[in-house]
């Protein structure tokens, strides 16, 4: 099966985020699906209006996932938050896609795609990574250092992460953002 990321994006981590992706494209082309996937990553701001959606080719025998992110809440998170997050919807999006073309994908093949994809995340901290961990240590009322240790997180991130859980909500774009921001843009 044929399974891609393409990207419309500037100035978030995104276009970063996608090229770790590659490996899990390349290893979607040794399953067998009924159908290839493609998803279009969409950071735009939220003035644009885009919306989510889904289509699905009969002719072509491909689903296509357009995804629209919303450029301001990713410019204040920072690249793991951003993988996260992005992983959720990801896998979150491309389930309930499948799971709506029954007469593609029976249940069973629907579900191994999901648990492949699944646990290429988990495997690659696209789900339950070092944030979700991190901020599980902190609600149990573990210490930033032990915590940035335990993961080998710079503390840094870990009291951006603290602050983050205890309601403070940035304005300014996160500094791993600024950084890709001066990378070329992404298009399709």
């Amino acid at each position: 099966m044929k399974l891609d990321f393409l990207l419309d994006t500037h100035g978030t981590c995104v276009g970063q985020l996608r090229d770790e992706l590659l490996p899990l494209e390349e290893l979607a082309e040794t399953w067998k699906f009924p159908y290839d996937i493609h998803f279009v990553l969409r950071v735009l701001p939220e003035s644009y209006g885009r919306k989510t959606f889904r289509r699905f080719d009969s002719r072509d025998h491909v689903l296509y996932l357009d995804i629209s992110i919303i450029y301001e809440q990713f410019q204040r998170m920072s690249k793991n938050e951003q993988r996260e997050a992005l992983g959720i919807y990801l896998y979150d999006y491309m389930s309930e896609s499948i799971a709506k073309y029954k007469k593609h994908a029976d249940e069973k093949t629907q579900d191994q795609l999901s648990i492949r994809v699944k646990n290429w995340m988990l495997e690659n901290n696209w789900l339950d990574g070092k944030i979700h961990r991190a901020r599980t240590l902190l609600a149990h009322s573990m210490g930033l250092y032990e915590v940035s240790r335990q993961l080998q997180m710079p503390l840094e991130e870990i009291e951006y992460i603290f602050l983050r859980m205890n309601d403070y909500d940035p304005t300014e774009a996160h500094p791993d953002n600024i950084v890709a921001e001066k990378a070329p843009p992404y298009h399709l």
